[in-house]
């Protein structure tokens, strides 16, 4: 299907910062959720592949489990929240690479054990879960709920298998902090930096807050407008000691949007400042995913189905990957995730029939064929060849309702 006329942690994910040097690579899987229905008004799936498999055979490469929402571990969250689960939104490792974390937009966000596969708890987060992201120091998910416009912390252990969170001072209610100049505080996509003290929360309306995690309650330290960083961005990443955020379209307010920021965080909690790195507000652009590859930070233009490289020692644009090949003419690139040696970046590819983020109208997020992207990484980050992608679809009545979306990498 071909790309409409010119019409957002991301965060997405993934988002894993790569050492300026790498070990070689060992087993590692590719896990990837599909936000498509598998039961009624509920479910979603999540396919596991190897990822040596994945990386060195995409077109054949086939997931070596997959499991359905709508199964046991619906039955788990239903049981714990009352609610069915639907659309798996994102998912994250924990830092020991143990345990897996998936966020609902149906408001749950279940932590699971990654080797036995094996469901430890599933928290209601109220109407809804966007991204649920764990903090470097392994003590921490914090969670988006865009509906209700709260950013909420749940206290992980791990080895414990605890899961807790206080209403009282874990829950920050960020309507109050709207005003002209943040007219929307729903939070899209947070991350922290990598001492885990202080989140970085995109906001659907534009703007950033910046939230110390570890103050008791929670406590918002500085902030940013929305003529500094535009609506709705889902991609962060730290390279370098800089944090960079970027802002995308999706929603009303910026059907199309492609904006990244460099974050100076030197002076925090007394002050932040961003500095735009890159603009493509003159193309049928739409940023959403990031990734970390050495110097390099790779960010993903879901309506222009490539991925932007810039280079963070000068924080200039130093290329670009083009992930349209004959097979596939619009795969629509959200998120993304590295292999453990840094060789190969994953991404998923959304489908004809998009859930989320994309508008009606821009058609920013509608692709053609639903799967998994396959990059090889050349010069350290600085260029990327694109080896195909590997097929994910869920037919129903004749229809392809795939929609691949959430993506991490386990090392």
């Amino acid at each position: 299907m071909a790309r409409r006329v010119r019409s957002l942690w991301s965060w997405s994910v993934l988002l894993v910062t790569l050492a300026w040097t790498v070990s070689p690579a060992q087993g590692y899987e590719v896990w990837v959720t599909d936000q498509s229905d598998t039961g009624k008004e509920s479910g979603g799936l999540l396919h596991i592949y190897d990822g040596a498999q994945l990386a060195a055979a995409p077109a054949s490469a086939k997931p070596i489990q997959t499991i359905d929402f709508a199964g046991e571990l619906g039955k788990f969250c239903e049981d714990a929240t009352k609610k069915a689960v639907r659309r798996p939104h994102m998912l994250f490792f924990n830092a020991a690479q143990d345990h897996v974390i998936i966020s609902f937009l149906s408001g749950q966000v279940l932590f699971m054990d990654a080797v036995t596969k094996k469901p430890e708890a599933c928290l209601s987060m109220g109407k809804n879960a966007h991204a649920a992201w764990p903090t470097p120091n392994q003590k921490m998910a914090i969670t988006a709920n865009i509906a209700e416009k709260k950013f909420i912390r749940i206290w992980t252990d791990y080895a414990k298998h605890t899961y807790t969170f206080d209403p009282d001072k874990d829950v920050l209610n960020l309507a109050a902090f709207e005003d002209g100049e943040r007219p929307d505080t729903s939070p899209i996509c947070p991350i922290t930096e990598s001492s885990s003290h202080y989140a970085f929360v995109t906001l659907r309306g534009g703007g950033l807050l910046v939230i110390d995690v570890t103050a008791m309650p929670l406590k918002v330290v500085a902030t940013l407008d929305n003529n500094q960083i535009h609506p709705a961005g889902c991609g962060g990443i730290e390279v370098g000691g800089t944090m960079y955020v970027n802002s995308g379209g999706g929603w009303p307010i910026a059907p199309l949007s492609y904006d990244v920021y460099a974050l100076d965080i030197t002076k925090l909690p007394q002050a932040i400042s961003a500095k735009l790195v890159s603009q493509r507000d003159d193309k049928f652009a739409d940023s959403h995913g990031m990734a970390g590859l050495g110097r390099y930070v790779w960010n993903a233009d879901r309506a222009g189905n490539n991925i932007e490289i810039l280079d963070t020692l000068s924080n200039l644009s130093v290329g670009s990957v083009d992930l349209t090949t004959s097979a596939n003419a619009d795969p629509a690139p959200d998120l993304m995730d590295v292999a453990p040696d840094g060789q190969h970046v994953f991404v998923s590819l959304r489908g004809p029939s998009p859930l989320t983020g994309n508008d009606k109208d821009a058609h920013n997020a509608m692709g053609t064929i639903p799967g998994v992207g396959v990059i090889h990484v050349d010069q350290d980050g600085k260029v990327g060849p694109y080896k195909g992608q590997a097929t994910l679809t869920n037919m129903k009545d004749g229809k392809e309702t795939g929609d691949i979306h959430g993506i991490a990498v386990r090392k």
